[in-house]
């Protein structure tokens, strides 16, 4: 089942990366596809609104041309001038006389004039309302996707197309009405400072990728269920490898007889702790035992009987430290043990409460007999001691030290003293 769940797992962040990276793309597509849309309409709209700039620069034109208006400047008739003006939706003035009036709110307007012998006697101008209606003329002639539409600002606020008078400034290519958001684009109508702004909801736009996105979900789920059936199918071969690399890893870090850290598993956790220590400003304990007469053990009952003490003595090794420590086989008939944080009395009680066990171990021998073994302990410990290669040496020192005193005892090894009178460094001192 975790075989099968290592799969499963596997297979679904490969397909949700997959899913990830299309739904991106396809959301980024589409905002760059929006984004060109809406600057073709804001483009055609601001020529056509150019174009009806042009349309009233020519109707103006003609109207200053007339006969009709000619004759009634030359008259000064008031009356004329003022129906001529409401039928055209123009101002004329006349040697600074008004008649008509523009629009009172945002317009296009433009202007002739009318001269005799090289002096303006009289101006005529024309005025369109820029509204709702003005916004439609743009609107027939711009292809439009469907939630789309146009609005005019001018000096950065709306007067036709959307909220009247509300802040029309596009920032990053969105613009916000209210709550509502909407992609934009703007171009500049060249012409009283009016600005063409091209917009879309932004719900509208997120929309146009829903129907994909559902299908690529869709999509997805059926594959997620394929690799669910295809977890179980691989779940056995990836358990076997799985454990097969695991037995691997245990293989390379334990000793096959004691089932204790091998030497060197044993060498690069004690690199590791001192280290630490050193970083920390803590201690690292670091124990050496060895079989007492273990020798004799051998020669008397045999390896059999060796290899069996050999295991119930790294068997109470095992059960009796804790389980951040790491006692392994260091050599022969040798156990090391790492005991990260303890300082020298706290490494000297782990080892006499070890050596203790040991001494109350009872085996018996292929012939019978009850045999009882002991182990000599050294102790050590840094900071006291302050590279590995000082640890381990202190730690063998008063291990054999306490083969000399008998055997079957903890020694402690201090700091190495110096001689003030030879000036030849001392063995380790021991307790």
């Amino acid at each position: 089942m975790r075989a099968a769940l290592v799969v499963f797992l596997l297979a679904g962040a490969l397909i949700g990366a997959v899913v990830f990276t299309l739904d991106l793309n396809a959301r980024r597509s589409n905002r760059q596809e929006v984004a060109t849309e809406l600057a073709g309409m804001a483009r055609v709209s601001s020529s056509t609104f150019a174009t009806m700039r042009a349309n009233l620069r020519a109707r103006v034109g003609e109207l200053a041309g007339s006969a009709g208006l000619q004759e009634a400047v030359l008259a000064r008739n008031p009356k004329r001038l003022r129906a001529l003006a409401s039928a055209h939706d123009a101002r004329i003035i006349v040697h600074g006389s008004a008649y008509g009036a523009l629009p009172a709110g945002p317009h296009m307007a433009a202007s002739a004039t009318m001269t005799r012998d090289g002096h303006v006697f009289a101006r005529v101008t024309i005025g369109v309302p820029i509204d709702r209606s003005f916004l439609s003329v743009l609107e027939s002639a711009t292809p439009m996707p469907e939630h789309a539409a146009l609005v005019l600002a001018q000096d950065g606020r709306v007067i036709a197309g959307g909220p009247i008078g509300a802040n029309a400034a596009v920032r990053h290519d969105r613009l916000k009405f209210g709550s509502v958001a909407f992609a934009a684009k703007s171009a500049d109508a060249n012409a009283a400072g009016v600005t063409v702004l091209a917009l879309e909801p932004q719900s509208a736009v997120d929309a146009r990728v829903s129907d994909y996105r559902r299908k690529l979900l869709f999509a997805a789920a059926i594959t997620l269920a394929l690799a669910a059936g295809l977890a179980t199918r691989l779940a056995r071969p990836v358990a076997r490898v799985l454990g097969d690399l695991a037995k691997l890893v245990h293989q390379a870090q334990t000793d096959a007889l004691t089932n204790l850290a091998n030497r060197r598993a044993l060498d690069e956790r004690l690199d590791v702790e001192v280290d630490h220590a050193h970083r920390l400003g803590t201690s690292v304990g670091f124990v050496i035992a060895d079989i007492d007469n273990f020798k004799s053990i051998n020669d008397r009952y045999g390896h059999q009987t060796g290899d069996a003490v050999l295991r119930a003595v790294s068997a109470v090794f095992a059960e009796t430290v804790r389980q951040l420590d790491l006692p392994g086989r260091y050599g022969g008939e040798e156990i090391g043990v790492v005991l990260p944080g303890t300082n020298l009395a706290g490494t000297r009680l782990t080892a006499e409460r070890i050596r203790k066990l040991v001494e109350a171990l009872e085996l018996e021998t292929p012939e019978g007999d009850r045999l009882h073994v002991t182990a000599s302990f050294g102790a050590a410990c840094f900071p006291l001691h302050s590279t590995v290669e000082e640890l381990v040496a202190a730690a063998d020192a008063a291990l054999y030290e306490a083969k000399r005193e008998g055997k079957n005892r903890v020694e402690t090894a201090t700091a190495k003293r110096k001689s003030r009178s030879t000036g030849l460094a001392d063995a380790p001192a021991t307790t």
